[in-house]
């Protein structure tokens, strides 16, 4: 087949265009600036353009386009996306009812939210990772070899200092103490998140005085699930500078982030890395990696837990439903639900060092069997094929 794959510079795109070339499919990239996601009619020109040109039977983007979905159905040809940001609100857009589309969402949670649409095409499909890459980069782990380590406990990424809660200018004292009380009782429960349950209509209407949420005119979404993930960044923000805080306390933790040093002064901090070349050599050179998943993300599992499997690391996650669905707690990952069991589970691992090498390497044999991309991309074209 051969394929439009249009790129917005993400992570994924080298792994995704070197996987559909070694599957037989035929590569065209494209990037074309939107100036509206919905309607864009000069971009929606230069795709077409691209697609008749080339003789492209299909686009492919991570993440869903209104604008692509709108030219692919014009086109009579087929639109594949991979969701892989949750909320990703442009999937809530009247273009995902376009029978030309193919969409795969990796939370189970926006999935069934999905599903209720009847869309034709729609898949609750998890996301993959580059395993033939990273033992190129890394060499293939080796059971009962730690190899080097240069991390006790290792942290990548953002710490949410600046979500959209904190940015609120004013809020009532009994607004602002609901609002708490429920970012305090969400914080306490993983594997289920009923922040948006808790937003009643009188609270909802009060919120509207003070914090202003809009979407493009149609899309299919209600003020209460974006009031909910403002909510979640923000829980995200806590669980984070609070858990590394104190594991910071007692023990050796390196933040690699581009977010303030001081939420998190006990750690040492190494700023950013690259994703390709850099980030693997964290996961692999550290004991312990942590993932604490953005709370927004309620079922699925998160990209970055498959990224620190990949490459070999050891994993210490939050607990997350499909997580504990997919893989072995204890075996090839291993679980928390509280700040007290990541602490316990923390000092265990650090010195237990034979069986946190053979988590890590069974962990990184379950990864490169199961959620390669070879593997899962090779599914997600048949499925097309079979569309």
């Amino acid at each position: 087949m051969k394929i439009l794959y249009y790129t917005w510079f993400e992570n994924s795109q080298e792994d995704m265009v070197e996987t559909l070339i070694y599957l037989g499919h035929s590569i065209v990239k494209c990037n074309i600036p939107f100036q509206n996601y919905e309607e864009d009619a000069e971009a929606m020109e230069q795709l077409s353009g691209v697609i008749r040109q080339y003789g492209c039977e299909a686009v492919f983007s991570f993440n869903f386009f209104p604008v692509i979905a709108r030219t692919a159905e014009r086109m009579q040809v087929k639109y594949i996306s991979w969701i892989y940001d949750c909320p990703h609100w442009t999937l809530r857009s009247p273009a995902v009812s376009c029978a030309c589309n193919y969409i795969f969402v990796f939370d189970k949670v926006q999935f069934l939210t999905l599903a209720q649409l009847k869309l034709p095409h729609l898949y609750q499909f998890p996301l993959a990772v580059n395993t033939t890459k990273l033992c190129e980069l890394l060499g293939t782990p080796q059971a009962g070899n730690a190899g080097q380590m240069d991390d006790d406990i290792s942290f990548v990424g953002s710490l949410y200092e600046n979500n959209r809660y904190d940015k609120i200018q004013y809020l009532p004292e009994y607004l602002r103490g609901y609002l708490e009380g429920i970012m305090q009782a969400q914080e306490l429960v993983y594997g289920y998140n009923f922040v948006a349950e808790l937003l009643c209509d009188d609270v909802m209407e009060q919120l509207k005085d003070f914090v202003s949420m809009d979407l493009p005119q149609g899309y299919l979404i209600s003020g209460k699930e974006l009031y909910a993930a403002m909510l979640n960044e923000k829980i995200t923000s806590i669980d984070r500078i609070r858990f590394l805080n104190l594991l910071s306390e007692n023990n050796r933790l390196s933040l690699y982030s581009a977010s303030d040093p001081k939420l998190v002064a006990g750690a040492d901090y190494k700023g950013t890395v690259a994703y390709r070349q850099e980030m693997p050599k964290v996961f692999r050179r550290s004991k312990i990696n942590l993932n604490i998943t953005l709370r927004s993300i309620q079922s699925g599992i998160p990209l970055r837990a498959l990224d620190i499997m990949g490459a070999g690391g050891f994993l210490l996650s939050n607990y997350q439903p499909e997580l504990a669905e997919e893989f072995v707690d204890g075996k090839e990952l291993v679980l928390y639900a509280s700040a007290e069991e990541l602490q316990d589970k923390v000092r265990y691992y650090l010195s237990h060092e034979e069986e946190r090498c053979e988590i890590a390497y069974q962990g990184f044999l379950k990864v490169q069997s199961v959620c390669s991309y070879e593997t899962r991309v090779k599914q997600m074209m048949d499925l097309v094929m079979a569309g």
